[in-house]
Parts: structure tokens; sequence; C-alpha cells
């Protein structure tokens, strides 16, 4: 008698865990983090201030992440902050770059600006992983794939 008891319990445990399992989907950790860091995301500005956001948040999220897109959250990550270290070793600001500001730069503080610019042009396939992995896992649908 007490295995048949024991069988029921099993049985009852692995229907309760499934169905935790199941309406957990979405509300993950990385699905909550992804939400919490939503507004990074979706930022479009090209600004010290946003950069700064978006590479916080992609770490936050890259600790979440599912293995399958740790990578590209990391690779985007690297591209940002070291667009925000070539920004600061030349001393201007990134919406003063971008948005036609005469700036003098040394050659050196140009090229390294131009080296990281094109770096995170580079992660476009990382940044679309990303955005659509957010829509696949937590019906998240990212404004643009700038994650």
């Amino acid at each position: 008698m007490s295995v048949r008891v024991a069988s029921r319990l099993s049985s009852c445990v692995a229907v309760v865990a499934t169905a935790t399992l199941l309406t957990s989907c979405g509300t993950s950790a990385y699905c909550t983090t992804v939400e919490e860091q939503r507004g990074a995301l979706d930022d479009v500005a090209m600004t010290t201030a946003s950069l700064t956001a978006l590479g916080e948040a992609l770490r936050a999220i890259e600790k979440q992440a599912p293995t399958h897109v740790q990578d590209d959250y990391a690779a985007v990550a690297e591209s940002v902050e070291a667009l925000l270290a070539a920004e600061s070793v030349a001393g201007v600001p990134v919406e003063e770059l971008t948005h036609g500001d005469v700036v003098d730069l040394s050659e050196g503080d140009t090229t390294e600006l131009r080296n990281a610019y094109q770096a995170f042009n580079d992660t476009a396939t990382q940044r679309r992983a990303i955005a659509d992995d957010v829509t696949d896992d937590c019906d998240i649908t990212l404004k643009t794939p700038g994650a």
C-alpha cells in the first residue's frame, strides 16, 4: 500500500512540476531581465548615456540568457564597451560624432573611433539573433535589432 501511495505522490509531484514549468514560460529570469532592460535595448539615440545603458543592459541580460545567445550578447556588449572606450580616449562624446559636428581629432583617435564604430556595425548578425531570440523566447518585440 505504501508503494501505491508513493507512486501516486510522485505522479502528483510530476504534474505540479510540469504545470509550474509551463506557467513560468515567458517569465523566466531571462525574459524578466529583458523586460527590465527594454528601455535601454529600444533606445536608438546614439549618445554616451544611451550606449552606456545599452552596454550595462546587455551584460545584465547576458548573465540570464540561454547559452545559445550568450556569445551574441557578449559580442555586442564588447563592441559597445570598445566604442565607449574609444570615445573616452578621444575625449569627444558620441553624440558630437554622430550629429555631424566638426570635431578636431588626431589621426590615431579618428582611426580608433572608426574601428570601434565598424566593430559595432559588424555585430549586426548578433544583434538580429538577440532580437529574434527575445521575440521567440519571451514574446517581446524590440523596436530595433539594436540589442
